[in-house]
């Protein structure tokens, strides 16, 4: 079984041992004033993405999200934050030549950064909120063990449960590696909140490219106040660390 353990402690050990999924977390209305500081991190592409946003909001979080991303990959590795030039796959995944493996993902201002020495991570986040659209959304893409489990739980868990599953499917998508466009009703996920998180099924048509179940971990952190986060791990044994950036890890 995989290490399910998290620890939270200083942002300041960047060190990734094997094994490890180290996740620091941030709310970036708590990092607004380093919005200068990250933006010269940039490099002039991401300026010129930041600045085709329309609404100055969503310029400043690409700014704060990419400048963060940027700065930890600097600390992880020794090298200059300003400097790293980013690989970007088939399907548009960025990879840093040499390592580390990293993923990050967003919701509004809540953000997660998945880092490990090697492998194949992802993460998502979501607000935990209520899901108007959830019963179609399921219906249309989730696979049927999804659909069965969902239907099962009483209207109190029912969003909850619907998050679960979005953020276990994302992370594993981003995980693979092998496109968002991988279809969603192709891979089951646990969806009950009570249940320890798990990949269920995969479908034959998908096996090729990603495995079988028993060839992932998935874990679960809840560290932001009100959001859940998935994190998903090609193969058995991983922990997750979890750390949290505040205006200090900037300085």
């Amino acid at each position: 079984m995989p290490g399910a353990g998290g620890a939270t402690g200083l942002a300041g050990d960047y060190v990734l041992a094997p094994g490890v999924v180290r996740v620091w977390f941030a709310d970036l209305t708590a990092l607004s004033g380093q919005k200068a500081a990250m933006r010269a991190l940039l490099s002039g592409d991401e300026v010129e993405r930041a600045d085709r946003f329309l609404m100055e909001r969503l310029t400043d979080r690409f700014i704060l999200r990419r400048g963060l991303l940027r700065l930890l990959l600097g600390r992880c590795t020794g090298r200059d934050p300003a400097g790293l030039v980013f690989d970007y796959g088939t399907h548009g995944k960025p990879s840093l030549p040499g390592g580390p493996a990293f993923n990050l993902s967003d919701s509004e201002d809540s953000l997660a950064i998945a880092v490990a020495a090697e492998g194949r991570i992802g993460v998502d986040i979501e607000r935990l909120r209520s899901i108007e659209s959830a019963d179609g959304i399921a219906d249309r893409f989730f696979h049927a063990t999804e659909r069965a489990a969902l239907q099962g739980l009483g209207p109190e868990r029912r969003d909850e449960g619907f998050l679960l599953a979005w953020t276990r499917k994302e992370a594993f998508i981003k995980a693979a590696g092998v496109g968002l466009s991988m279809p969603l009703d192709q891979f089951a996920v646990e969806v009950k909140p009570d249940a320890p998180p798990a990949l269920l099924d995969v479908d034959t048509r998908l096996r090729g490219d990603v495995g079988v179940p028993a060839d992932w971990s998935l874990f679960d952190r809840r560290v932001l106040p009100g959001t859940i986060a998935a994190i998903a791990a090609h193969g058995t044994g991983w922990m997750v660390e979890t750390r949290v950036i505040d205006a200090g890890f900037v300085g």
